[in-house]
């Protein structure tokens, strides 16, 4: 019982450290929270990883099911790789272009980032889908923390798998919203149109690095 039990906490320990490792690192995620939180404050963390958590949902189920081996094939790499890789450098542009007008006193801002106009919950679910590293960490990593979740408890270890990794997402994202939304009252329009500029090349970084790694399939 006693070696069940650690393994129980072991399994959700390591979830928790390896999805907060993955959460630390800037992403279009990371832009979104940004971005909305300058808007509606605190919740926008948690929303946008209401709308995250839904498509690790999906991708759960997919690797329960048996599809990691399309998941990890090269052309769906591709497809995903230059179609968000595209859908990324639209948006850096359409934020270099609203930009120039944006204001905290307006919603401006908030439509530079095409995803945003569904809201978060629905940004953050699209977000995670046209990022092709989300596919493949779920088709390595993921599939590898699934399988030893069904070994460890069965649909009781892939929920405790779940919640600690979505809990580290939550945590993270919750706390950079909740900073970005105290930092709000000594911004200036100034800093604020800085702060979309300086996301628009965050997002031209990942749009191209999408691409290159999607085209980067064709040699394997």
């Amino acid at each position: 019982m006693v070696l069940d039990l650690g393994e129980w906490f072991l399994l959700a320990g390591a979830s928790f450290i390896t999805g907060f490792s993955g959460a630390l690192v800037p992403g279009p995620m990371f832009v979104a929270t940004v971005m909305e939180s300058t808007r509606i404050g605190g919740k926008a963390g948690p929303l946008l990883v209401l709308g995250h958590a839904m498509a690790e949902l999906l991708m759960i189920v997919a690797l329960v099911i048996g599809l990691s081996l399309v998941i990890e094939l090269p052309a769906t790499r591709l497809i995903v790789g230059i179609l968000g890789g595209a859908f990324l450098l639209i948006s850096a542009l359409d934020l270099f272009r609203m930009a120039r007008k944006a204001s905290l006193k307006s919603d401006s801002g908030r439509d530079a980032f095409v995803l945003l106009k569904y809201g978060p919950i629905i940004a953050g679910l699209l977000t995670s889908l046209s990022n092709p590293y989300f596919f493949v960490w779920w088709a390595t990593v993921g599939n590898g923390f699934t399988l030893e979740a069904i070994r460890v408890g069965g649909i009781l270890g892939i929920t405790v798998f779940a919640l600690a990794h979505w809990l580290s997402d939550l945590s993270w994202y919750t706390t950079v919203s909740f900073s970005i939304h105290k930092g709000r009252r000594v911004l200036s329009n100034r800093i604020y149109k800085a702060i979309l500029f300086a996301c628009g090349l965050l997002l031209i970084f990942f749009g191209a690095d999408f691409i290159i790694g999607g085209l980067s399939s064709l040699q394997q």
